[in-house]
């Protein structure tokens, strides 16, 4: 997914690049409201509008098939009485062409995502510690005004708390200059004053593992069982659901041998035509977007005329 061609990119045509760019604004819109979990794609696309090439084409197209595989996939959210919000911010070091990292964070009261972001980092830095520590100040304005609001609203906040993984970067946040090394002390100040909100007691940093790590999953792309896993969290999907990870079918023991020799000798038989079968999927794909885009501007034509004739 992050992975771009420099080398020969066969860039969009007009038409094609208009309806890109048209295509990832509205996934942004569903992704930000409804569907957190095509957020770190969308995030991606988003950095390629004005030079989107086949291969971020390709790209768009598996996200839209994702999304008419899962049509019926709804983001639940539940609050319990804790009264305590729940910040889980990680960060993926050096994943860009250029080094730089990349954030993702989300927030929860309960169960699912109320708020998430993923977003490529605007410095490039010398460690994963210091991509870590990045993170939090990129996430810590949403993060206290969340708190503000809910305050100024009559919310009884008992607790902020912030959940990590790097416990080099927890010690930073916590110490600031104090747990300082020759590796991180050319780091500006500004991304220590996250010390300041946990003397005041209005943070409290603790440990996630990075299995159990929610923000993980807006960091990079992630593929099998820690990829469901994660986006059960993300958008608590409960275990009665078709889309939760336990409801994935698996090969009974008994019958294993037999289905994979099944699968083998079909691929063997079919090699050519899944291939054939491939781009026809991607062809009406390609087709399926073309004219989402084709309608959506022609209800805007419509939408303009009425209200001129009105």
């Amino acid at each position: 997914l992050i992975k771009i061609n420099h080398i020969n990119p066969v860039l969009l045509n007009t038409e094609r690049a208009e309806i890109f760019v048209h295509t990832v604004m509205q996934l942004l819109y569903l992704a930000q409201r409804a569907r957190p979990d095509i957020r770190t794609a969308v995030s991606f696309l988003c950095g390629r509008l004005s030079c989107a090439d086949a291969d971020d084409w390709n790209k768009l197209c598996r996200v839209m098939k994702y999304l008419d595989s899962t049509r019926d996939l709804v983001l639940t959210l539940s609050a319990d009485d804790a009264g305590c919000i729940m910040w889980w911010v990680d960060a993926s070091f050096a994943v860009h062409m250029d080094m730089k990292g990349h954030t993702g964070g989300t927030l929860s009261m309960g169960k699912g995502s109320i708020y998430s972001t993923a977003t490529k980092q605007k410095l490039v830095s010398r460690s994963s510690t210091e991509t870590e520590v990045i993170a939090v100040h990129d996430v810590m304005p949403q993060l206290l005004w969340t708190r503000n609001f809910l305050l100024g609203q009559g919310v009884a906040v008992k607790d902020t708390i912030l959940y990590q993984d790097n416990m080099s970067s927890m010690l930073l946040e916590i110490n600031g200059k104090q747990s300082s090394t020759k590796r991180t002390r050319h780091m500006d100040i500004r991304y220590f004053f996250v010390k300041d909100r946990v003397k005041n007691k209005e943070l409290g940093i603790e440990h996630c593992p990075t299995g159990d790590m929610r923000a993980d999953y807006f960091t990079k792309p992630l593929q099998g069982k820690q990829f469901y896993k994660l986006r059960d969290e993300v958008m608590n999907i409960g275990s009665n659901s078709p889309y939760h990870s336990s409801q994935r079918s698996v090969l009974r023991k008994d019958a294993k041998d037999q289905s994979v020799k099944i699968v083998t000798d079909d691929i063997k038989d079919h090699g050519s035509q899944s291939s054939v079968i491939e781009e026809q999927c991607d062809m009406k794909t390609s087709e399926m977007i073309e004219q989402m885009s084709r309608n959506s501007v022609v209800l805007k034509k419509s939408y303009r005329a009425a209200l001129v004739g009105a």
